[in-house]
């Protein structure tokens, strides 16, 4: 019992993190071939910022989680600075892209109440932004710091978890 709990404090976060970066590539890549790549119409240049951005959160969550393993606390210190401010991005960034494509489907693909769940990324940005914000307010308290990050980065896998089939009907 002792040698499991031992390994789950050591690489927890570590292994969460390439988990949700397998959720993230699994989940769009069912999807992001005929929804992006190859789309008629276009999507809006802002979907493909949004995307980056996000993708970069996962990856930053990896590096982040990596050099807490290495013991490279300094590193992470610094490199937290760079999170925060993709964070702050983030949110306005999700909301933005939240209405643009509800607008997008509503005028150019025709789809009827394209807007009814915009509650849904409005309340992920706003969660998103408070937790990291708490985050970042404990970011001397490890034991807080690390459980509201990872609790911040599960929220942003939502919408990668809707795209497995039969997950949602």
């Amino acid at each position: 019992m002792t040698q499991i709990k031992g390994f789950l404090n050591r690489y927890f976060y570590f292994s969460m993190s390439l988990l949700m970066a397998a959720i993230l590539v699994s989940g769009f890549s069912r999807t992001i071939n005929n929804s992006l790549f190859h789309a008629a119409p276009p999507r809006p240049l802002l979907l493909w910022i949004h995307g980056a951005a996000f993708a970069s959160w996962v990856a930053f969550f990896i590096a982040q989680s990596t050099l807490v393993r290495l013991h490279k606390v300094s590193w992470h210190r610094f490199f937290g600075w760079f999170g925060a401010g993709l964070a702050t991005v983030m949110v306005p960034l999700g909301i933005g892209i939240a209405i643009i494509m509800a607008r997008f489907d509503t005028v150019q693909l025709h789809q009827s109440d394209a807007d009814a769940f915009l509650a849904v990324p409005f309340y992920d940005m706003i969660a998103f932004g408070v937790i990291i914000a708490l985050a970042i307010y404990w970011r001397k308290r490890p034991e807080f710091h690390r459980r509201l990050v990872f609790v911040a980065t599960c929220g942003l896998m939502d919408a990668a978890i809707a795209r497995f089939p039969g997950l949602i009907s």
